[in-house]
This record gives structure tokens, C-alpha cells and sequence, in this order.
């Protein structure tokens, strides 16, 4: 009797049946499904997160230039310092951020969206008020 009970379990032990290879597909497939918009969404936020991170920075700067010079100024990443000042985003920044990929799109001000030619400005005008544009973003919802 245990010699063939053996033998059963050896025979039937040479591989997965069809069925069985088609249901793990499928449970693959519906887990595919679910996680492929999520990874997707994901990497918009964290490109929303960067961007955010970066205009936090651009204002720290901004807020050391003023605070340093008291004078305006209109930077962007050109390597100029606007307004006819000799002092430079340089001295505050190692080098200018890049708006994050995956952004493409979204709105940042009425009207006006992100897109491949979009860059930050820096704005500061005389009373020591800061404009980064584009400006923070919201996550989206979801």
C-alpha cells in the first residue's frame, strides 16, 4: 500500500497542470492591473515633492540675497543677476534647479501650465517680496 501512494506522488509530481499555470497568470495579471496607475501616480507626487522642494530652496536663497544686499533683483538660470546687480544666484546657490520631469501639464498659475520650456524666476522686489515662479504645487487628488 505505501509503495503505491508513493508511486502516485511521484507521478503526479513532474509539473504544474495547465489550469494551474493559467490561474497564476491571471492573479498576476489583476495584480499588474491594480498596481501599475498606483506606481504611475506616485511618480507625480514625488515629482510634485521635488518641485516644491526646489522652490523652497530658491527662496531661502532669495530671502539671503535680500537680507545680505537689500536690493531687488530678477534671477533666472542664465547665469545674469537682473536689475544691473553685480551679485549673482551663484553666491546662494551651488547650481539652478530644474523643473522635475512629470509635470508636464499641470497648472501653476491661472491660465499658464508647466511644460518642457518652462524654467523658475526668482523675483524680489524692493520691499523684499519674493516671487518663484512657478510657485508650489498641490498634490493631486486621489
Amino acid at each position: 500500500m505505501f509503495k503505491w501512494v508513493l508511486k502516485k506522488v511521484k507521478k503526479s509530481n513532474r509539473g504544474f497542470t495547465l489550469v494551474e499555470l493559467v490561474v497564476v497568470i491571471a492573479i498576476l495579471g489583476i495584480l499588474a492591473t491594480i498596481a501599475v496607475p498606483k506606481i504611475g501616480n506616485s511618480r507625480k507626487k514625488a515629482a510634485i515633492v521635488a518641485h516644491n522642494a526646489n522652490v523652497k530652496i530658491l527662496m531661502s536663497a532669495a530671502n539671503m540675497y535680500y537680507a545680505e544686499t537689500g536690493v531687488s533683483a530678477y534671477w533666472t538660470g542664465d547665469n545674469e543677476a537682473g536689475g544691473g546687480n553685480d551679485i549673482t544666484w551663484q553666491n546662494y546657490l551651488e547650481e539652478w534647479p530644474v523643473i522635475p520631469d512629470g509635470l508636464d501639464g499641470m497648472e501653476f498659475e491661472t491660465n499658464k501650465k508647466i511644460d518642457e520650456k518652462t524654467e523658475y524666476e526668482v523675483t524680489i522686489d524692493t520691499d523684499g517680496d519674493i516671487i518663484i515662479t512657478p510657485g508650489k504645487l498641490s498634490q493631486p487628488i486621489n
